[in-house]
């Protein structure tokens, strides 16, 4: 492009017109084309007395005082300076945009097809992980049923001969001891032992009822009962022990036809408490002498560990 101020024009000579209009954008072209604008809108702020940062903002009539050569010399330039540089700049920014959009979406598709693939070998793994572990449960089933086997037969061989040795071991033992274990003495302590316990289990001993001098033991035994709800048929009652001194109460000894029968008042007999008259009525079990001082054992451990529970508290 030949312009007749081309020579004379500052704002060409700054940016250097130099080819024809038309050319392609070159990216050295920018600052020249940013300083060429920078001198023209620094001009027209100094012809109109504005701030070069506020030019865009010069009122439509202030304009229109400048001089018509002036004007012309403006616009000359910036015809100019789009005509070489800003319309192939803006030209290669379409040409970019249009770039951009292809390589976008040449991304999309190319993060799909990985998506897929991967898809595709988690699919491939998942198969070659299931067919692993169904070889595995086939070896695992076959090698259990082998140990399986051998250890059964190993295992019935020993345990054959084990209880041969035992029982010749036994039968020995038996036949010496025999003659001791089944002796008349034995068996009658055995018997003794029996019967004993059968007669306690139809036995019940009544602690705690005042004892008087002229009293009726099966009237106060019966009394008792009564409080309970019970009127069991009683075959022997009677005070147990020597007679002691003054205030002494002895227990009582009482007799059922039953065992049924005592456990049936031994399950009433926490009832007795909340009666007035029978609050110091205790029932219990017949119980043997070894039972007695089993019992006895407790209830004093349980005293010594509540007295040491009580010192470590104070």
């Amino acid at each position: 492009m030949s312009l007749p101020f081309e020579d004379t024009s500052p704002y060409l000579r700054e940016i250097g017109i130099d080819r024809p209009s038309g050319m392609e954008f070159r990216p050295a072209d920018v600052p020249a084309v940013r300083r060429a604008m920078r001198l023209i809108r620094g001009d027209i702020a100094a012809v109109l007395k504005y701030n070069p940062d506020c030019a865009r903002d010069i009122p439509h009539e202030t304009f229109m005082k400048v001089r018509k050569e002036k004007l012309c010399e403006w616009l000359e330039n910036v015809l100019c300076i789009t005509d070489h540089y800003m319309d192939p700049i803006m030209r290669a920014a379409c040409g970019v945009a249009e770039s951009v959009g292809e390589l976008m979406a040449a991304r999309v598709a190319d993060q799909k097809t990985i998506i897929q693939l991967q898809e595709q070998v988690i699919t491939e793994k998942d198969r070659q992980l299931s067919k692993v572990q169904e070889t595995v449960k086939t070896g695992l089933k076959t090698y259990a049923s082998s140990v399986e086997q051998k250890c059964s037969e190993a295992f019935s061989c020993r345990v054959q001969e084990t209880v041969k040795s035992e029982m010749k071991s036994y039968a020995g033992i038996v036949e010496s001891k025999c003659s001791e274990v089944l002796s008349e003495k034995t068996i009658t302590a055995a018997v003794k032992s029996a019967v004993q316990a059968e007669d306690r289990s139809r036995n019940m001993i009544i602690f705690g009822c005042e004892e008087e001098s002229d009293e009726i033991v099966e009237e106060k035994v019966s009394e008792i009962f009564t409080h309970l709800g019970e009127k069991p048929p009683v075959v022997l009652c009677s005070r147990i022990g020597a007679v002691a001194r003054a205030g002494h109460r002895r227990p009582i000894k009482v007799v059922l036809r039953g065992s049924d029968q005592v456990r049936q008042i031994l399950r009433k007999a926490k009832n007795l408490k909340e009666i007035a008259s029978c609050k110091r009525v205790f029932v219990c079990p017949d119980r043997s002498v070894e039972e007695r001082l089993e019992i006895k054992k407790k209830v004093e451990e349980r005293k010594r560990q509540r007295t040491e529970t009580a010192r470590e508290i104070t």
